[in-house]
């Protein structure tokens, strides 16, 4: 069962999708709901949602900083943001945040149900101790303090282009070549190649995001310009980061799950 928080100063706002999520969807609870950052705080300390629904602009604490201090906490939950502003530098800072839809108000209803449904179809299909390409060694290797503190460390600065192995090292006060050896031989890639494999996965979960621009995409992951951001991409994809959203959006037509975004009509908006 899938626990859901609401956020939102307004009532209207709460109470429609609460009819959407209660008639329209199984497997789904709404646990709580919340006026204001601050009170969804409060309610996250007593349910731990899997889910968070949240507007940007309340009194009080906003939306964004709600999510930046409940990733400071560490909760592990999917973030969509309702909204009625389409500034680009909110769903910039979203982006930024790991958000994992931005929908604009008033919400298109079939859109609003067809993410929660693939939040619900991509959390039951993960396998949390199932590592991806280079963590098989990364798992064992994180029995070692300095490796498992530094793949934190990389997690935390992977969006920063001037990362670099130098940094690392010199942050647990070690040489550069000691720490990349240690590092290749207990995780099987390279600093430089772990940390591109990080930013490239975590481009392709971006790029089946439909509020994002491609070329946002490559700034987000820490590619510093777009050329390096798609020549990296092919190498480790054999396709452009445009080619893979295409192929994301072909993948989606034809198994009806959502794609597009904003350019989906609004015939049964809330």
């Amino acid at each position: 069962m899938m626990k859901v928080l609401l956020v939102d100063d307004e009532r209207v706002v709460k109470r429609s999708m609460r009819a959407l999520i209660e008639t329209e969807m199984t497997d789904f609870r709404i646990v709580a709901e919340a006026k204001d950052g601050q009170e969804a705080l409060q309610a996250v300390e007593l349910y731990r949602p899997d889910i968070v629904i949240t507007d940007i602009r309340m009194p009080g604490m906003d939306g964004l900083a709600l999510i930046r201090e409940l990733k400071t906490r560490g909760l592990q939950a999917e973030f969509v943001i309702v909204s009625g502003y389409g500034d680009f530098g909110y769903a910039q800072t979203a982006l930024r945040y790991g958000v994992t839809d931005y929908l604009l108000k008033p919400i298109d209803a079939d859109y609003f149900v067809s993410v929660l449904t693939g939040i619900k179809k991509r959390i039951s299909q993960s396998d949390p101790v199932q590592p991806t390409v280079g963590e098989a060694g990364a798992a064992d290797g994180q029995e070692h303090p300095i490796i498992r503190d530094s793949l934190a460390y990389i997690a935390r600065h992977y969006t920063d282009p001037t990362l670099s192995l130098k940094d690392a090292a010199g942050h647990y006060g070690i040489s550069p070549n000691y720490f990349g050896t240690l590092f290749k031989k207990l995780t099987g890639l390279s600093f430089t190649q772990y940390v591109t494999h990080m930013r490239i996965e975590k481009a392709k979960r971006h790029l089946q995001k439909p509020f994002v621009k491609v070329y946002e995409v490559g700034l987000a992951v820490g590619f510093d310009d777009y050329a390096h951001f798609a020549k990296t991409f092919r190498k480790w994809n054999d396709c452009s980061p445009s080619e893979y959203r295409q192929r994301i959006i072909t993948q989606q037509s034809s198994t009806g799950s959502f794609a597009g975004g904003s350019e989906r009509t609004n015939t049964d908006a809330i």
